[in-house]
């Protein structure tokens, strides 16, 4: 099996006075412990540099200056890229909780100027652009100077590393450190546009499927297509497109590349979709995520209040726990 690769390792002795170890280490450079949780979370030195605005050859030379100014080795050269040294995942629990008062201070100084404090919030396609972006004057008008930087993403956020302040996703999450509540419940089925349905028939029963083309939306909520979670597999020339998000898939399905899985709110939106009606359907939470250690944070108190209202189920039926028929949904613009 071949070995990991290690970084280079400064050839100078690391053998110091503890007075002037603990002096150097009050000089780290705060940008290199910034770029080494980059180097931790991709995977990858060239990854990594493309987030942190570096090249890969000024990032490589900046670990080896930290690897030395530590006195260890954190990160080792792997097939698929770089790993963490015990050492390492050590170094990064320390220095992601490190991050954690800074984050507040930037906080506190925005609002101590009266600036304009700004909460993150990942979301989903679909419900990002559909739901929350074209409602979020209404949390403007109640505050003003809290603006929303949204971060629309078919990936799961890593709230506990700083991806986002708030996180809407399928799943809840595993990690202990991490609030979730459940905001509400997306219903899932089959559509199609008026076109297809009109060149190619509607399908009475569930074995009629055989004879129709299919959209297939993957997304980092499922592990599986939305269509396979639904339908099970297909034959492979059935499938006529694959799309990563729910935008892209309500744009084949409206355009007629097939019949495709979304979310009975879809109508609701006003988007040009048709429901197939066959009994197909299944169901994921809606689950918003934050550190715990935020929610004492007044953006991030009113950005929850407003998800909060954005999904209330007796406002908006269509996040209700249980199924209820499309044709009952109102329109939701």
């Amino acid at each position: 099996m071949k070995q990991p690769m290690p970084m280079p390792m400064p050839t100078e002795p690391m053998v110091m006075d503890k007075l002037t170890y603990l002096a150097q280490l009050e000089h780290l450079p705060w940008d290199d412990l910034r770029l080494f949780i980059l180097v931790a979370r991709e995977g990858s030195l060239r990854k990594a540099a493309a987030r942190g605005g570096v090249s890969s050859a000024t990032l490589f030379r900046r670990m080896a200056d930290l690897e030395k100014a530590l006195g260890g080795r954190l990160l080792n050269r792997v097939p698929e890229g770089m790993s963490l040294t015990l050492l390492g995942q050590r170094v990064l629990g320390v220095v992601e909780a490190m991050f954690v008062p800074v984050h507040d201070l930037g906080r506190l100084l925005a609002e101590q100027r009266a600036d304009r404090t700004f909460v993150s919030i990942t979301v989903t396609q679909g419900l990002g652009v559909n739901w929350l972006i074209p409602n979020a004057a209404s949390f403007q008008q109640l505050h003003p100077t809290i603006g929303i930087d949204f971060r629309v993403s078919n990936e799961v956020a890593d709230i506990l590393r700083f991806d986002s302040d708030l996180g809407i996703q399928m799943t809840p999450p595993t990690a202990q450190d991490i609030m979730a509540v459940k905001i509400g419940r997306m219903h899932f089925e089959l559509f199609a546009s008026a076109d297809y349905l009109a060149r190619h028939g509607t399908p009475q029963t569930v074995e009629a499927l055989r004879n129709h083309r299919f959209v297939e939306q993957r997304d980092g909520h499922v592990d599986r297509g939305h269509l396979t979670n639904l339908a099970g597999e297909l034959r492979s020339v059935q499938i006529a497109a694959k799309v990563s998000g729910s935008c892209g898939a309500i744009s084949a399905i409206e355009n007629g590349l097939g019949i495709g899985v979304l979310p009975n709110y879809s109508v609701a939106f006003g988007n040009r979709v048709v429901p197939v009606g066959l009994p197909l359907r299944n169901h994921r939470d809606i689950w918003l995520t934050y550190r715990g250690d935020l929610r004492q944070n007044q953006g991030v108190a009113a950005a929850i209040g407003w998800i909060k209202s954005m999904f209330d189920p007796r406002r908006w039926p269509c996040f209700r726990d249980d199924y209820i028929a499309i044709e009952d949904i109102p329109l939701m613009r």
